[in-house]
């Protein structure tokens, strides 16, 4: 089990306070914002508090606090890094302009200066409703998105044939029973032949016991079964207490494996990878090539095959041996899009959607929760595919 990263929790803290301090500068330099002893008390207070119940929301909510409540320090996180880029733009505005000569008269000047400070002083209120808005997508929005592929390597046998994948739901503070519940009352209404579920589905073991029993609950709905592969959240929570818990349900768990779901000339099969643990690149690709072959081994090479991996990377192996479906996830999207793509620099080949290379198709999900509750451009899913014969 890995542990808590230490230093990432103090880089962290550090950039966050150091956030504030900048805003907190700029805006008492530029506005009247701060001018009473008071308004600095309470926005320092709000951060502090904010900054801690982000840190410790996991033991706030199995004392009972309840788990709407931690969407307000969120919200005041994000806007704050929100507004500080918003705030340097303005200042670096306002020096080109003084630099390119935007003095001008004394009365210019005045209003100037007034039209400056207004601007500064709204910069945060801006932040405040985008940092708001992106809060209530990730509490409320969840889209079901519906594919039909059409598959070249496609037997007859499944035609039609209805797979439903979740993935990244973090149950836990920020996506409670009441929203698992949710997904699952959606995918009884989807009427799926199989259920796949590509990692990280839990971050509170305290709802371990309650979330397992509610994915068996569904089980006698789906004829071919629900089947999961392990991400990397399992790991940093307890993946004994995980792996026992889901072994003793109906929920089937593929590392490094495969299990024939359906018979005939052409099987179909799906295969499972664990997450690829190692420090550097080089390392991750021999970790995959290990797991892929590892997963593939008992499969026959005619056989229809649909590999699940929680990490995207993955698609590169399945490409590479032509298998003709990866469902993958990790990378929430990148939670804040526009027009399909992430506006974070995120370092991942396969983002989200779908990505073809030859006959073979990937699709990764942007998650049907999250663990940070804020999205914009990009709302969590279920995704539904429906396999159809090429005409």
């Amino acid at each position: 089990m890995h542990g808590p990263n230490y230093m990432f929790i103090f880089v962290v803290l550090f950039l966050l306070f150091s956030i504030s301090w900048l805003i907190y500068r700029i805006l008492k330099s530029q506005t009247d914002a701060f001018r009473s002893a008071g308004a600095r008390w309470a926005y320092w207070l709000l951060t502090v508090s904010a900054v801690a119940v982000i840190f410790t929301n996991r033991w706030l909510y199995q004392l009972g606090v309840p788990a709407d409540w931690f969407a307000l320090p969120v919200l005041w996180i994000i806007a704050q890094l929100l507004t500080l880029p918003l705030l340097v733009v303005l200042l670096g505005g306002s020096w080109l302009w003084h630099k390119l000569g935007g003095g001008g008269k004394t009365s210019i000047n005045r209003s100037r200066r007034s039209f400056l400070r207004n601007a500064f002083g709204a910069v945060p209120l801006l932040a405040f409703a985008g940092s708001a808005r992106g809060v209530y997508n990730a509490e409320e929005q969840l889209v079901v998105q519906r594919y039909t592929l059409a598959l070249p390597q496609l037997p007859p046998s499944l035609d039609q044939f209805r797979l439903v994948q979740i993935s990244d739901t973090h149950v836990g503070a920020f996506f409670d029973l009441a929203k698992l519940e949710r997904v699952l009352d959606i995918i009884r209404q989807e009427q799926p032949h199989i259920l796949v579920i590509t990692g990280d589905l839990i971050d509170d073991l305290e709802l371990l016991e309650q979330t397992v029993a509610k994915l068996s609950g569904l089980h006698g709905k789906i004829p071919y079964g629900i089947y999961f592969c392990w991400g990397n959240h399992e790991y940093f929570r307890n993946i004994d207490a995980i792996r026992q818990a889901l072994a003793n349900s109906p929920v089937r768990v593929l590392t490094n494996q495969s299990a024939r779901i359906l018979d005939g000339e052409i099987p179909f099969y799906l295969a499972g990878v664990d997450y690829p643990w190692a420090r550097e690149a080089g390392g991750q690709e021999t970790v995959r090539r290990e797991f892929f072959a590892e997963a593939m081994q008992d499969v026959p090479e005619k056989a229809f095959t649909v590999l699940l991996s929680h990490h995207p990377d993955f698609i590169e192996n399945a490409f590479a041996a032509g298998i003709p479906l990866t469902l993958a996830g990790h990378t929430h999207g990148g939670q804040i899009g526009i027009f399909g793509h992430s506006l974070l620099p995120l370092s991942y080949r396969y983002m989200r959607g779908f990505y073809r290379q030859g006959q073979s198709q990937a699709y990764v999900s942007v998650g049907t929760g999250h663990w940070l509750p804020f999205r914009l451009g990009c709302p969590a899913e279920i995704s539904v595919f429906t396999f159809q014969l090429p005409t």
